[in-house]
C-alpha cells in the first residue's frame, strides 16, 4: 500500500529537482506534473489492486470479502472507496510538496494554485473507472496479469497524450486522467482565442467518461455481487 504514497511523492521531489535552476513557464510546470502522474497512474493501481486482491486470496480465497456478514455489494463497494481514497491521498500529498517546492524553491512568482488542483481532480475522475478494471483482472486472473496490463496501460497512456490520441482519447479509459488535465491546463494557460472550441472537447470528454465510468461501476458490482471467488481454472 506504501506504493501508492511513495510513487507520486518521488515524482513531484524529482521534478522539483529537474526543474531547480531552469527558468520554465507555469505551463510546464503544470503539463510536466500532471504527466508523469497520470503515465505512473496505470502502472500503480494495477500493482495496487493486485496486491489487495492477493491479499484477500491468501486471507481465505476471498471469502473475507464475499462471506462477510455485509452484502457483496458493500464489501465492494468498501473496497473501491478505500482504493480510491487513497490515490486521493497520494495525488494531494505530491501536489502539495509539488507546490510547497514551485512556491518556495524554485519561487514561481503568481501560481496558479486552482489550475493544479483541478488538474489534480481530473487524474483522479480519470482513474475511477481503471481501479475497477484492475481490480477485475486482479481478482479474476491474479497480480501477475493485473501488473502486465498496468504496465501496457502505462505506454497506452504515453502513446494517448501524442497526436495518436486525438481522435479517440474520448473513447479510451487510459486516456482520460492525461488528456482532461492537460486539456484543463491548455484552456487556462495558453488557447484563450479557442475557448469555446476547448470547452466544447472538455465538456464532451466529461461527458463520455462519467457515462463510461458509471457503466463500468455497475457491470463491476454486478459481477461481484455474482462472483463466488476463484476456481482453480481461473
Amino acid at each position: 500500500m506504501w506504493l501508492h504514497f511513495i510513487i507520486p511523492i518521488v515524482c513531484s521531489v524529482v521534478l522539483i529537482l529537474y526543474y531547480y535552476g531552469r527558468d520554465q513557464s507555469q505551463f510546464h510546470l503544470y503539463k510536466s506534473f500532471m504527466e508523469a502522474i497520470a503515465i505512473a497512474l496505470p502502472l500503480l493501481i494495477g500493482v495496487l489492486c493486485g496486491m489487495t486482491a492477493s491479499l484477500e486470496e491468501q486471507a481465505g480465497k476471498f471469502q473475507v470479502l464475499l462471506g462477510g456478514t455485509s452484502p457483496k455489494i458493500i464489501a465492494y463497494a468498501s473496497k473501491m472507496l478505500m482504493l480510491l481514497l487513497m490515490e486521493l491521498c497520494s495525488i494531494g500529498i505530491a501536489l502539495f510538496l509539488y507546490i510547497m517546492g514551485l512556491t518556495f524553491i524554485l519561487n514561481v512568482p503568481d501560481l496558479s494554485y486552482d489550475i493544479f488542483i483541478t488538474g489534480a481532480a481530473w487524474l483522479v475522475v480519470g482513474s475511477v473507472i481503471l481501479y475497477v478494471i484492475y481490480f477485475f483482472i486482479s481478482c479474476m486472473f491474479g497480480m501477475g496479469a493485473s501488473v502486465l496490463i498496468g504496465g501496457a496501460g502505462l505506454l497506452m497512456t504515453a502513446l494517448m497524450n501524442t497526436g495518436l490520441g486525438d481522435a479517440i482519447w474520448k473513447y479510451n479509459p487510459w486516456a482520460w486522467s492525461i488528456r482532461l488535465s492537460g486539456l484543463n491546463g491548455v484552456l487556462h494557460f495558453i488557447e484563450k482565442d479557442n475557448y469555446s472550441l476547448l470547452m466544447h472537447e472538455i465538456n464532451s470528454g466529461v461527458f463520455i467518461v462519467i457515462f463510461g465510468t458509471i457503466c463500468i461501476i455497475i457491470a463491476g458490482l454486478i459481477w461481484f455481487n455474482r462472483w463466488e471467488g476463484r476456481k482453480t481454472f481461473e
